[in-house]
């Protein structure tokens, strides 16, 4: 049975499951005639022809502040529900959350069911979420909710999408991530999991952390790793031993790095082994995937970890500061320098560490002065100075090799910032051989720039000598021949 409800402008069909919010269509249409503020309209007006929300677009931030200030509360319900096109609706639906609402409850059951997608793309991604999923996010992000209020609504929302006759499992699957474990729908999560097969859903329901669940999770096979993520239940590590052929996968590793105990460590040296005799194999390029794998093992703070850490350094070069400084609290400093020193004298590029890659929280925080996530320079200073702060002999022992490793574009800017050209001279053959081995005759104009710096007249020679050894290389691209010639006359320099 259909029952329609006629209001000037508009017509509304509404089925008898939707007997609840009858009285509220009626409020919304009755409120506003379905009429919106002229001034509304036109602020509004750039938003119909989108057809994605573009990260760099200001527009849309200027859009909604105004329709924050003079849109009435009947006028976003209106819209929430009959805008344009999605962007209209989204932009309705952020203004009512930032209001509290209070009909966001009847508002979210009439879209539950909505077909409307919210795309947004950069220069070169894109993504989508479909409008009812759109409006449960919100509420995650939105600074204007305490956490509390947060929770308490999409639990409530969660509520309104379960106890519909007809459950829509792609919302649920779509916001799994987002919903929240509250007991009052447990057994309709656990049975959608049972029923539907439903991977997303089994995340979910692992949330709940109850023993009752863990062979249903067992069950889901290597599709279990990112629920024993949410659920380290001690029972899942010999389940994870089994899968061990998956080491190289995230979600496996993920799982993984949430238990902490000795059958644990076990594993993760088990890992770590597969790992280092198979890098060749690896997609990742050089260190990357054991740099990964590093991060996510140490972010959770498990001790346990921290030997088999400290010893890629002594084997791949990978090192976290925090590992360091962990290291150095429990050990002399002389033991300090030797480890230090160890690795550095590896041949290849040190993948340091001074901030996790998924540790986002601490990254939002951190003082962007003091930050060296993307400083390689920095980094590499960062260390070199505290082995000279440990011990100055074998810090001199390290220059060479640390010379060689320094990427030739950036030699300038390490001896520039480095600022101890003493030290540097005492390894000049370095600096030569350097130039000799480089790959890139390019690269050996900018090492002229930091070994100019150096001060010493008979190493520029020494090194400009190479530059006459190479000087054919130069006119592989016409940019390296120009750039050349500058040098020279730059220089008071002649081949």
């Amino acid at each position: 049975m259909v029952i329609f409800v006629k209001c000037d402008k508009f017509n509304y069909q509404i089925s008898l499951r939707m007997k609840p919010i009858i009285l509220f269509i009626l409020l919304i249409s009755n409120a506003v005639f379905g009429q919106i503020s002229k001034e509304l309209s036109k602020t509004l007006k750039p938003l119909e022809k989108y057809n994605s929300f573009y990260a760099l677009d200001e527009k849309v931030g200027e859009i909604e502040t105004k329709v924050q200030k003079i849109a009435k509360p009947e006028e976003l319900e209106y819209l929430a529900l009959n805008g344009k096109n999605p962007y209209i609706k989204a932009t309705a639906i952020k203004a009512l959350i930032n209001q509290k609402d209070e009909k966001l409850l009847n508002i979210f059951q009439h879209l539950i069911y909505s077909k409307d997608t919210i795309v947004y793309r950069t220069e070169c991604l894109s993504s989508s979420i479909s409008l009812p999923a759109f409006f449960f996010e919100e509420l995650s992000v939105n600074d204007k909710l305490s956490p509390e209020v947060q929770q308490k609504i999409k639990s409530e929302f969660v509520e309104i999408i379960l106890n519909e006759k007809l459950i829509n499992l792609d919302l649920l699957n779509e916001i799994h991530y987002q919903i929240p474990a509250d007991t009052r729908y447990y057994e309709k999560i656990r049975q959608l999991v049972i029923d539907k097969k439903s991977i997303p859903l089994l995340i979910t329901l692992a949330k709940y952390q109850n023993e009752n669940d863990v062979e249903l999770i067992k069950s889901f096979k290597e599709n279990a790793f990112p629920a024993i993520e949410e659920f380290s239940h001690p029972d899942f590590l010999p389940f994870l031993d089994t899968y061990s052929n998956h080491y190289d996968e995230f979600p496996y590793v993920f799982a993984v790095s949430k238990f902490c105990n000795d059958e644990a460590v076990n594993l993760v040296s088990k890992i770590v082994d597969l790992k280092t005799a198979n890098l060749q194999n690896e997609i990742c390029n050089e260190n990357f995937c054991l740099e990964a794998f590093y991060n996510q093992i140490y972010m959770n703070d498990c001790k346990l970890f921290y030997p088999i850490l400290e010893n890629l350094w002594l084997t791949h070069k990978i090192l976290s500061f925090d590992i360091l400084d962990n290291y150095e609290e429990n050990h002399s400093k002389e033991q300090t320098a030797d480890f230090i020193l160890s690795g550095l004298q590896l041949s290849g590029k040190s993948e340091l560490i001074s901030q996790n890659m998924y540790d986002l929280e601490k990254m939002i925080n951190q003082n962007p002065e003091e930050d060296l996530t993307f400083d390689e320079v920095g980094k590499l200073i960062k260390l070199v100075n505290k082995l000279k702060n440990l011990s100055g002999e074998k810090y001199l022992e390290a220059v060479p090799n640390v010379i060689k490793e320094i990427d030739d574009l950036y030699v300038d800017e390490f001896i520039h910032r480095l600022s101890d050209n003493k030290s540097l001279l005492v390894h000049k053959e370095s600096f030569v051989e350097k130039m000799k081995n480089n790959e890139s005759a390019y690269g050996l104009l900018v090492m002229m720039n930091g070994i100019k710096e150096l001060g010493d007249e008979n190493l520029f020679k020494d090194c400009f000598e190479v530059i006459k050894q190479r000087r054919n290389e130069f006119s592989k691209y016409e940019i390296w021949q120009k750039r050349l010639q500058e040098f020279l006359k730059e220089n008071n320099l002649k081949l």
